[in-house]
């Protein structure tokens, strides 16, 4: 007998400790949930994360995930309205949403033809990010603590084309400075009649390195820090925090 199973099936018959880790199979487009995969590129590390190991920063698979280049060309690419639409990603994790703390950024990269032959290699800015509430960063003061969905309205100055759109949760809950990285990406095409460059533009490997604030960060450090920097740049087309949040 052949089994065919959904990642929903398949997590469900995991071991309970195994749920804490998750990824993000499903893209969603004004508040429709659309099915695992079918706009974002599906990687081979399932519910793993990454962890940044001294090399993880400086390696590929830091732009869509391990294994993500074997499948660029499985996705459908989602219409998308700038200025008009809600979009972001839904994790699946079993259980209620996000069980580790730590910073979640969206980002995005226009590719220079069809984004199915797009290995991310060009420019990407930021687009999204959740931090944490002021005064603290335990796990429960972090926006993004048991969180399923992250979507924001798609700005209205991103330039016509077809992109990349990348989210990452940078987790801070290993001890001392350590880092568990989950990454996804999906395809979009933009229409839009902005003519202007979104910025500042960074490369991805090249965007973080570990003298970074945000990498120094120990939210193991007694007392508890009350203050992580957010990774990576400034946001386009503005920097406030909470402003793209739906």
């Amino acid at each position: 007998m052949k089994l065919n199973l959904s990642a929903l099936a398949l997590t469900a018959l995991l071991p309970s400790a195994t749920v804490a880790h998750y990824f993000f199979p499903h893209f969603v487009i004004n508040g429709q949930v659309t099915p695992e995969w079918q706009y974002v590129r599906k990687h081979d590390n399932f519910l793993n994360p990454s962890w940044e190991d001294g090399a993880f920063l400086n390696n590929n698979d830091l732009r869509c995930n391990k294994g993500a280049s074997n499948h660029m060309r499985e996705p459908q690419t989602a219409k998308i309205r700038a200025g008009q639409d809600t979009v972001g990603f839904q994790t699946y994790a079993g259980t209620d949403g996000l069980y580790h703390p730590g910073p979640v950024q969206i980002y995005m990269s226009k590719a220079p033809g069809d984004v199915r032959d797009y290995d991310g290699s060009g420019d990407w800015f930021k687009v999204a990010q959740w931090g944490h509430r002021s005064g603290s960063t335990a796990d429960t003061a972090w926006i993004t603590w048991k969180m399923r969905q992250f979507t924001f309205k798609m700005p209205a100055e991103i330039p016509a084309g077809q992109y990349l759109i990348r989210i990452e949760q940078a987790a801070t809950h290993q001890p001392y400075t350590h880092r568990e990285f989950y990454v996804a990406c999906a395809h979009i095409e933009v229409s839009s009649s902005y003519t202007g460059r979104p910025g500042p533009t960074f490369k991805i490997p090249g965007v973080y390195s570990r003298d970074q604030p945000f990498f120094r960060y120990d939210s193991w450090a007694k007392p508890q820090p009350t203050v992580c920097p957010l990774p990576g740049p400034a946001m386009w087309p503005n920097n406030n925090n909470l402003r793209n949040l739906i």
